[in-house]
């Protein structure tokens, strides 16, 4: 059975999907075990930027903070159009006695490069605990 346009495309588009919530679930628990090399290769290979709390880093490696609590992401809304996506999803970082130390929100753009998705770039605002910054640890 072939499909056709519509249902080939709604196919992609959910496939990309399910791949970007891969790639958030893996950068996620990256971030929470301290795997500073391994997180930083869920952002594209060159150019790519992160904007922690309106400071915004072209070396990504210097905006880690991670290792101190459990990383979640939550109510993702993504959209894909072609080998480019946009995604808003709202963040925290638990703590191990299961206080929530950080809550913010994601805006990221991604790219699917190499025969992945990628974040090309992610802007990540705190609205609970910005002391969490990568500045400040």
């Amino acid at each position: 059975m072939t499909f056709g346009y519509q249902q080939q495309t709604v196919h992609e588009a959910t496939a990309a999907r399910a791949s970007i919530e891969n790639l958030n679930a893996r950068h996620n628990r990256l971030y929470s075990a301290g795997d500073k090399a391994s997180w930083v290769a869920t952002f594209k290979h060159s150019g790519a930027t992160l904007t922690v709390d309106g400071r915004a880093y072209s070396k990504i490696w210097e905006a880690f903070s991670g290792g101190h609590g459990t990383l979640v992401t939550l109510d993702h809304d993504i959209t894909v159009d072609g080998v480019h996506a946009t995604q808003r999803s709202v963040a925290m970082v638990v703590d191990d006695a299961g206080a929530i130390r950080g809550l913010g929100t994601f805006s990221d753009t991604l790219i699917y490069e190499r025969g992945g998705w990628y974040y090309a770039t992610r802007s990540w605002d705190w609205t609970l605990s910005p002391q969490l910054s990568p500045s400040d640890t």
